[in-house]
């Protein structure tokens, strides 16, 4: 069995994007980090990753990525497949990525291509074109149309089929469309051996999983991943109602509740709550963050609809 062959296999189930914890100063506190995904891991989450958005990579340089990467992965050992991604990065810098996370024990590697530079089928082709021969790391693509596109363009639609038919190329991960581009690129990558996995709901895996799916982020496997590896394994059974029960009394109450609040903030408070992070704050400049009254009700939240209580 080759290395993407036995990502791809691995690649099934809850993912968990890593929330990273922020000190005063702006730098990443990397031992609270690294507790955190030893409980993930210990947790047997299936997948945790370091993505751009969750993990705040706007607030991180290219270092904090490769130190991150290392410790991530050496603190999971193989318990969870760990998947790690670029910066927007050059090719060169993307492929010397490629050697260190293989070196360092990682998974897979999410490439993402600046989106916000526009760009187009054959720049995406090119880009992976360029990576070739890097290292033996299986690769995930990333679609991001950034708010400057409605619909998938053509020409990336075809790429991505194209680049999905490469044997080291084992999946996508949409940040489009939480439905018509999740499905879409179910249709036109599944029979390539290309897994779709979607951001978002419980509720869109719930349908996508039938449609070939494997894997899913939603807003409960941070704090909860039980419930979200609990969900994943009655989908994979076909018991969809005991899954949509768990959507109705545990997804839907968070996104009514998380549309009040910072969505990061919240996440990270559900972190800080379980003791793992001495803060909720984020990376950027402003320190956004909840405190006082506001924390107070994030917290009853969390203790009235997930029991979530700390960790000893």
């Amino acid at each position: 069995m080759s290395r993407a062959t036995d990502s791809l296999t691995r690649l099934k189930g809850a993912i968990v994007p890593l929330n990273l914890c922020f000190n005063d100063d702006g730098t990443v506190n990397d031992d609270a980090v690294c507790n955190y995904v030893d409980w993930l891991a210990s947790e047997k989450t299936p997948v945790i990753l370091l993505t751009y958005g969750s993990s705040e990579f706007a607030w991180l340089n290219d270092d904090d990525v490769w130190r991150l990467t290392e410790k991530i992965a050496k603190t999971i050992d193989g318990r969870s497949m760990c998947i790690s991604s670029t910066g927007f990065w050059t090719p060169r810098q993307s492929r010397e990525f490629l050697k260190h996370a293989e070196a360092v024990g990682v998974d897979a590697v999410k490439v993402q291509i600046n989106t916000f530079d526009y760009p187009n089928g054959a720049v995406t082709k090119a880009y992976f074109d360029e990576l070739e021969g890097a290292a033996d790391m299986p690769l995930l693509m990333w679609w991001n149309p950034a708010g400057w596109l409605k619909a998938m363009p053509g020409d990336i639609k075809e790429a991505y089929i194209e680049l999905s038919k490469r044997p080291n190329i084992i999946g996508i991960k949409n940040d489009g469309d939480a439905f018509y581009d999740y499905y879409s690129h179910i249709r036109n990558l599944h029979d390539n051996g290309c897994a779709a996995i979607s951001g978002g709901l419980m509720s869109n895996f719930l349908f996508g999983h039938a449609h070939g799916s494997p894997a899913y982020l939603c807003g409960v496997a941070p704090f909860r991943p039980d419930l979200a590896i609990e969900l994943g394994n009655l989908v994979e059974a076909g018991n969809t109602a005991a899954a949509k029960d768990i959507i109705y009394r545990y997804e839907e109450p968070l996104i009514a509740f998380a549309g009040t609040v910072n969505w990061q903030v919240f996440l990270k408070s559900s972190v800080m709550i379980r003791g793992f992070y001495p803060n909720n704050r984020v990376g950027n400049p402003t320190k956004t963050c909840a405190t006082g009254e506001e924390f107070e009700r994030i917290k009853k939240f969390f203790e009235e609809v997930f029991e979530l209580k700390p960790v000893v």
